[in-house]
């Protein structure tokens, strides 16, 4: 996560409104809950369904792995949200004690999700939360009884817990929180980044993103800066590499990649992306293919 301190950034008052107003909008609805203990050395997986995942490390150690991405060192305490869901592995460096679970929003609000990380960590959310980290073992006392309203009660702690989780996220100030509370702020920037987010590949330019905000191309450009943190430009391009980076990681070409995203050549995708990454897209998927590859270390071979 990042460690901008939201106080820090641009009319942080107003930013801080903005969070409750976040935060008033969302609803969580438990799908599942349960537990699970593993011993040292275990592995158990989860295949990620139905809707967005949550993992608590009550007590231990584990690694949680995603398909080809770096492992996330998770210890006692530790709270990571998962909102597109997906398949992890869970490997116990020390027993482990771990709640687990799937939410979904109510109603469903695609853009809160997907503008969201696809891993939302919050380390020491115990320490930074700890009302709410205990609201996680009276859910599991709640789920594992078989008294009467167990099941609303069960809701309104999830509704408490999600809520804290995002709270932490969005105080860190990342430019993916200041996405959303771009969207909280001004429903007709919002209606430009769904725009983006949905189909990143079309031929948008600084005046179709205005007229879908409805206003002129200069004040556009000002209160997307302002309120997201980048040009239109740096952020359409940024959302294609983020996109880009996922394709390749799945085994798209990388033409394929470069036509999706609207890229007029594979040779003018590859420079945006070596801009982006440091190296050309080629060199970048070969790299994140191998077990335990770190992405941001990759570097180009020395010519010989």
């Amino acid at each position: 996560m990042c460690a901008i301190a939201l106080d820090t950034l641009p009319d942080a008052d107003e930013a801080l409104a903005a969070i409750d107003r976040v935060l008033e909008r969302l609803r969580w609805r438990v799908l599942e809950f349960g537990h699970r203990h593993l011993p040292e050395a275990a592995v158990a997986h989860d295949d990620g369904r139905g809707g967005i995942r949550f993992h608590y490390v009550a007590d231990g150690e584990l690694e949680l792995r995603r398909e080809r991405d770096e492992p996330l060192t998770m210890q006692a305490g530790d709270f990571v949200m998962l909102p597109l869901g997906g398949p992890v592995q869970l490997r116990a460096s020390r027993a482990v004690r771990l709640f687990s679970g799937s939410l979904t929003l109510e109603p469903a609000d695609a853009l809160a999700t997907g503008t969201m990380p696809e891993m939302l960590f919050a380390c020491g959310f115990r320490v930074q939360e700890p009302l709410f980290a205990s609201l996680l073992e009276t859910m599991h006392a709640e789920a594992s009884s078989d008294r009467a309203g167990s099941g609303p009660v069960l809701e309104r702690l999830a509704d408490v817990v999600a809520s804290a989780a995002v709270r932490i996220w969005l105080e860190r100030g990342c430019s993916d929180a200041r996405e959303w509370l771009a969207v909280v702020r001004d429903p007709h920037l919002g209606r430009v980044i769904e725009a983006i987010r949905e189909d990143p590949g079309a031929p948008w330019t600084v005046e179709s993103l205005a007229r879908l905000a409805r206003a002129s191309r200069s004040q556009f450009a000002e209160q997307f800066k302002d309120a997201v943190g980048d040009t239109p430009a740096r952020y359409l391009t940024r959302v294609r590499m983020e996109r880009a980076e996922r394709m390749l990681r799945a085994g798209a070409s990388v033409g394929d990649v470069a036509y999706r995203l609207g890229y007029e050549s594979e040779a003018g995708f590859s420079r945006a992306f070596r801009r982006h990454a440091g190296v050309p897209p080629s060199s970048w998927r070969r790299a994140v293919a191998r077990p335990g590859a770190d992405p941001a270390r990759i570097s180009e071979p020395v010519p010989s």
